[in-house]
C-alpha cells in the first residue's frame, strides 16, 4: 500500500533544499505519493525532469505567491 508523504521544504538552505526533493522524487518512484511544498523556483525546473527520467508523473500548482506544490505519483505522464 502507497503512503502519502508530504515534504515542506520552504525555509530550507540550499543544498539540503534540492537534496530533500531529489529523495521525494525517489519515494515517488518507490510508489509512494509525494507532496513537495517549495518556495525555491529552481525546484520546480528541476522536479519535472527528474521525474520524467524515473517514470513519476506531476501536477504542480501554486498556492500562494512564490510557493509551488508538486505531486508526485508512480506512473507515466499521460
Amino acid at each position: 500500500m502507497s503512503e502519502i508523504l508530504e515534504i515542506d521544504l520552504r525555509g530550507i538552505p540550499m543544498p539540503d533544499h534540492l537534496q530533500q526533493a531529489t529523495k521525494a522524487v525517489e519515494k515517488a518512484a518507490e510508489g509512494n505519493e509525494v507532496v513537495l511544498t517549495t518556495d525555491k523556483e529552481i525546484i520546480i525546473k528541476y522536479v519535472p525532469s527528474a521525474a520524467a527520467k524515473v517514470g513519476v508523473k506531476m501536477r504542480m500548482s501554486m498556492p500562494a505567491e512564490d510557493v509551488w506544490q508538486i505531486k508526485l505519483s508512480a506512473g507515466k505522464n499521460q
